[in-house]
Parts: C-alpha cells; structure tokens; sequence
C-alpha cells in the first residue's frame, strides 16, 4: 500500500478516536445519558458502550478479540494478495478505510473491552464514525466492480 494511504489510514483512526472521546466527554454523565437531537425523530448523538460486534450482536469476550484479530489479518491477506496488485488508487483508498475501521475498533475493543458508539439513528442503531468508513468502503468496492467488469 503507497504511503499516502497509510497515512490516510492513521489519519481516519485519529479522527475516529478524536470523536469517540468528544463523544464521552459532552454525552457521557454519570446519572444520565441525554440524547443531543440534531435531525428530530432521526438523527441524534448519544454515547454507547458495544459490547458486541456488528449491531451489537452479543459474542462478547475474549473469543470475539480473537475473532477481531483474525479478520483483520484476513483483511490484509486478501488485500495483499487479490487487490493490492490492481495498483487502483480507488481500492487503495478503499480498502485504507476499512484498515481504519478494523483497527481503530480492535483497539478499543482489545484494550476497552467495548467500542464507543454515539450516531444514534433512530429505529436502526447507534455507531460510530469508523463504522461509516464500512458504508464508503462498500459503495466504492461496487463502483470499482461495476466499472472494471
């Protein structure tokens, strides 16, 4: 991967790390957890602790830090191996975001024990900045495909 991408990659993690700790600071009270409303009945800011994974499905513990290691070596093999040699700085970037997503959410989750979540989109979840980077990831992966068929 050129270096511009690892450099976007750390930039994205820092990024993330900077809003989950804003989010702990300004959403986080210790009697209670007060919503910031930005789009009513929508869209708001209200700090979480995931214990799980995608969605907070419940596989907690020391098995799901394994598994969080185990995907991302996968990521990397699979980018090493089938991407990488594309040299399509539309993959690069892509998959820059999803090593940004992996690794700034392992680290929390390996080291906290919980990743922060705080974009609560109502009826659906509450996530992070990071998790956003999956959606980006997902809709270039298509464009590149359906370009490049």
């Amino acid at each position: 991967m050129p270096k511009k991408y690892l450099f976007t990659i750390v930039f994205l993690i820092i990024l993330d790390a900077s809003t989950k700790d804003m989010a702990y600071s300004l959403l986080d009270d210790e009697f209670i957890q007060v919503p910031f409303v930005i789009i009513p009945w929508f869209l708001s800011l209200e700090y979480a602790q995931n214990i799980g994974i995608a969605f907070s499905i419940p596989i907690t513990g020391l098995f799901l830090k394994i598994l969080t290691v185990v995907l991302i070596f996968g990521i990397f093999w699979y980018y090493w191996k089938e991407e990488r040699p594309k040299k399509s700085p539309l993959l690069n970037l892509s998959f820059a975001l999803i090593f940004a997503w992996a690794l700034g959410n392992a680290w929390e989750r390996i080291f906290r024990w919980y990743v922060t979540d705080f974009i609560a989109v109502e009826h659906f979840a509450i996530f992070n900045l990071a998790d956003s980077y999956i959606s980006l990831w997902a809709l270039w992966i298509i464009c590149y495909y359906y370009k490049n068929r």
